[in-house]
Order: C-alpha cells, then sequence, then structure tokens
C-alpha cells in the first residue's frame, strides 16, 4: 500500500477511530530490541490494509511504540485471536492453502533477497534521485507483499497458540493427555532441514576440516561459508558488524579447545535428525494420523522452516539498506538515521526536491528520541513529543511479579534447573555460564553462543516456528517459549526449575 503522505504528519488531538477507544483493549505482541521504524512501518502497515489479500481480512488496528530504536507493538486483544481463528480455519478447511503459504514465502523470499543482493554502492552512486526513489519504494512494496504471506506462520500461532491448541485437541483421543505436548514437538519436525541447521553444520565441517588440517579446503570452504552467511550477525540495524574470518576462525579456535571433535557432534547431530524423523513417522503410523490431518500437520513443520527462510532473505535486506541510507545522507545532508525514521513517501518526497526542510529535520530529531505509530486500513498517524507518554499510559500493563510458577509451550522436551541469565542481545552474553538458564524476550542469531552454553531456554514470544523453537530442538536443548512475562518477572541469579514436558517454570529461590 502507498500511504498517503498527508495522513502520517505528527498529531496530537486527532481523531483516529472507534476502534483506538472500543472494547478491544491493547494486547503487547511483541517487544523487539534493536530495530527501527522505517522496517516496522512495512509490517505494521501490512497488518491493516494488506493481509486482505492473501486470507480475506486485516487487523482492524495496530500500535507501535518507539522508544529509541526498540518498539513494543499492540494488537486488540480479541482482534487478534479472532484474525487467528479465520486464518486457522481457512488452513483446516483446505490444507492446500496452508502449503501454499510456504510456498509464496519461499517466493517472496528469493525475491527480496535477489533484488537486495544487486544493491551496492557504486550502482547507487550511479542512480539519480528519481531512480534511488523508485528503488526505495519498489523495496518496500516487495518487501509488504512477503508479509502478506510471511507473517502468516507467527498469526496463527504465536500469540494465542490457535494452531497448536487445534493440533493437541485432535491428538487427545489418541494419546494420553501427559504424552499431548511431546507427541505434538515430535510431530513438528520437519524433514527438511532450516537454513539455522544448515548453518550450523557449515559451521562444523569448517571445523572438521581444521581438526583434520586440511588447511587448503578450510580456506577454501571458510571462504563459502562466509559469502552465504555473513549477514546474519547483522540483525537489523547492525550493531554488532557482520560475520568476517577473523571471527569464525575465532569460534573454531574455541570450539577445539572446548575437547569436542566437529566430526563426531555432526554424526551425531544427524543420528539425532534421523531418530527424531523416525520418531515421527512411527507416531503418525500409530496414531493413525493420515489424509487431511497429515496435510495440516505437514503445514505445521513445515512453517518453522519457511519463518527461518524468510528471516535469512531480510537480514540480506537490512544489511544492504545500510548503504542505502549512507547514500541518503550524502544525497540530502541529514543524518544516517534520520532516514530510518522515515515512512517512504516522506524519503521519496526529499529526493524529488532535493533535500529535507529543517522543520523536518526537528521533527525527525523528535522521532529518533520517541515516537507512536497507530494504524488502521488507509489511516497511519505517527505522534511525538508528550503524545508519546499519553499512548505509553493507555497500554500499561500490570504484571505480577510475585508470581513463583510461569506457563508456556513445550518447543523442546526436557527438564533442568540452574540459575536464570536474561540474555536478549549479544551485550549480554558475556555473562552466560554454563548450565544457566537462558531467559530471552525472543531469541535471535546473535546470541547462539549463549544458547549453545544454556541448560535450558525460556522466551516470552514466540511460536513453534520461532528462532528458540528451532534452535533449541537443534541443540536438543529443553526449551519452553511464549511465556509472555519471563523477563519481567524472572532477574539475573533467580534459581529456576524448568519443565519443558509440562510448559512449567517453578521459581524455586529469588537472588
Amino acid at each position: 500500500m502507498i500511504k498517503d503522505i498527508k495522513k502520517i504528519k505528527p498529531a496530537v488531538n486527532r481523531r483516529v477511530s472507534k476502534h483506538l477507544f472500543g472494547q478491544d483493549p491493547w494486547m503487547l505482541a511483541e517487544d523487539i530490541p534493536d530495530i527501527d521504524f522505517q522496517f516496522s512501518q512495512i509490517w505494521l502497515s501490512a497488518f491493516v490494509n494488506d493481509l486482505q489479500r492473501t486470507v480475506g481480512r486485516n487487523y482492524q488496528k495496530i500500535l507501535g511504540i518507539f522508544n529509541g530504536c526498540n518498539v513494543k507493538f499492540y494488537y486488540g486483544t480479541r482482534d487478534s485471536d479472532d484474525f487467528a481463528k479465520h486464518l486457522l480455519s481457512l488452513i483446516i478447511k483446505k490444507p492446500a492453502f496452508g502449503a501454499r503459504i510456504n510456498k509464496e514465502i519461499r517466493i517472496f523470499s528469493i525475491k527480496l533477497k535477489n533484488q537486495a543482493a544487486s544493491i551496492s554502492p557504486e550502482k547507487l552512486s550511479r542512480l539519480s534521485n528519481k531512480k534511488l526513489s523508485d528503488l526505495y519504494l519498489e523495496l518496500d512494496k516487495l518487501h509488504t507483499t512477503l508479509y502478506t504471506w510471511g507473517w502468516l506462520p507467527n498469526a496463527v500461532d504465536m500469540f494465542h497458540g490457535n494452531f497448536s491448541n487445534y493440533l493437541k485437541e485432535r491428538l487427545e483421543d489418541r494419546t494420553t493427555s501427559e504424552q499431548v505436548n511431546s507427541t505434538l514437538v515430535a510431530l513438528s519436525v520437519s524433514p527438511e532441514k532450516s537454513i539455522i541447521d544448515q548453518e550450523q553444520d557449515s559451521f562444523l565441517h569448517l571445523v572438521a576440516l581444521k581438526q583434520a588440517n586440511k588447511k587448503k579446503e578450510l580456506v577454501r570452504d571458510l571462504k563459502t561459508h562466509i559469502a552465504r552467511y555473513f549477514y546474519l550477525k547483522h540483525l537489523w540495524l547492525g550493531k554488532d558488524g557482520i560475520y568476517d574470518e577473523a571471527y569464525y576462525l575465532s569460534e573454531i579456535k574455541k570450539f577445539i579447545a572446548s575437547g569436542q571433535r566437529a566430526i563426531s557432534v555432526l554424526r551425531q547431530k544427524e543420528r539425532q535428525r534421523q531418530k527424531n524423523l523416525q520418531k515421527r513417522c512411527a507416531l503418525i503410523k500409530k496414531l493413525k494420523i493420515s489424509g487431511k490431518l497429515l496435510k495440516i500437520f505437514s503445514v505445521y513443520a513445515e512453517f518453522s522452516v519457511t519463518k527461518a527462510f524468510r528471516r535469512d532473505a531480510q537480514l540480506l535486506w537490512a544489511y544492504k539498506m545500510d548503504f542505502i541510507f549512507a547514500a541518503l545522507a550524502r544525497r540530502l545532508k541529514v543524518p544516517a538515521l534520520y532516514f530510518r525514521f522515515m515512512f517512504p513517501e516522506e524519503i521519496a518526497a526529499a529526493l524529488r526536491v532535493g533535500s529535507i526542510s529543517r522543520k523536518k529535520i526537528v521533527d525527525l530529531r523528535s522521532r529518533t528520541r520517541a515516537c507512536v505509530y497507530y494504524a488502521e486500513k488507509n489511516i497511519d498517524r505517527l505522534f511525538i513529543g508528550p503524545e508519546v507518554k499519553k499512548w505509553e499510559r493507555l497500554v500499561v500493563q500490570k504484571i505480577d511479579a510475585t508470581v513463583r510458577e510461569i506457563k508456556g509451550q513445550a518447543a523442546c522436551l526436557g527438564q533442568a534447573k540452574g540459575l536464570v541469565k536474561i540474555v536478549n542481545s549479544a551485550q549480554d552474553m558475556k555473562k552466560m555460564n554454563k548450565g544457566d538458564i537462558l531467559v530471552s524476550i525472543a531469541t535471535n542469531p546473535d546470541i547462539v553462543p549463549a544458547m549453545k552454553k544454556a541448560a535450558a531456554i525460556i522466551t516470552e514470544q514466540g511460536g513453534i516456528t520461532s528462532h528458540a523453537a528451532i534452535v533449541s530442538r537443534e541443540f536438543n536443548t529443553p526449551c519452553i517459549i511464549g511465556t509472555k512475562i519471563a523477563t519481567r518477572v524472572l532477574k539475573d541469579g533467580d534459581l529456576v526449575e524448568v519443565d519443558a514436558e509440562k510448559g512449567v517454570i517453578k521459581i524455586l529461590k529469588i537472588k
């Protein structure tokens, strides 16, 4: 959707609509650190304008509160549940639609990745302002289209567990209540390796070459590995740079120092993978899951693969956007950060006239500190200044910090006991020790080294398709996702017991 520039001026007392003050209270969907407005507005706007193109309806309202490069975004509580139920009904009625979701995610992820891969500083320098504007708007349009498919695996399960709960209900008359969780986890294993699995296998291959003293092969394959995966560290803002040769050589050295043999780990991983697939096949046969229901389970399992596939493309896009922001900063003589808080049409307008007004610069500076984005279909509102606090008070959510038991969804089975370490970014990893319980809002590729040390993993957000769910199964680490409150109840040093069989975390001792 192309946003109307007249509708995105910072507003103070403008009316929005009945949805804002209606009977559907706001629900915190995600709390995402190190992300900017320009990326967030792509999906936030798509949620209320463009999802109807694929599933016949949108969310009614969406809200994003930005404090610097950190966003909390909100749905209407009933609205998000209704959307998930609607989407689930489409998949249940016609599993082929679920298969199409996975197919379209791959198609548009590849398109976005190919478009991003073609971007270079040299190419950008040769573009006129109009051509640069066209490129920016084209990327925004392509990314929006990707979200009309790519968001659906999240939407159907991440916030209310609709898809998981439906499948659990289908299992209740086929197995015991105590085994429903473990059965669902076993059936969610995909025959296809995710991008995350592939990267881990590729790294272990490099270590194996080093341990076998195959220097020429290591040099060759390390270059290939870097070319394929260097941007995964970048995430959305590039704060921690990218993966380079020095990083991987250091990681290889650390792995060898642990005393493990990479080839043994690779073989063990493959044996575990085959064991998981065999268990899945045996369960399908034992529980007599066939026909339409089997197709639905297959859609569910593949969601974890295609979500990682989408994220891979987006991370390369985010890396390449740095070059575009640098080009914009040079041409329009404004800090690159400011473009991260502009709508695409604002950037296009600035490129048309070749400058940004002093008044707009003051406005952008305020946006980078704090702003609120509210959207409905065909409505975009951006609020700055004192209005931000008003919105924050509107969505404040009380959490009982005295709770001694937290519940979530099992992503990888097992039990563990240990000390809590809150890890939301690469900077937090230094406090993580072997055997600690890693607790995060939502894990990302940059904290995988800390996840390897964890005796268990707990996240506030995420469904069976989440990064934490995928990586925990890769490492066979007990994991509970979707707790909603873990980072706000637990703190570093608390002693907890994790029972991923039941999806329960018990607080044994508060620091």
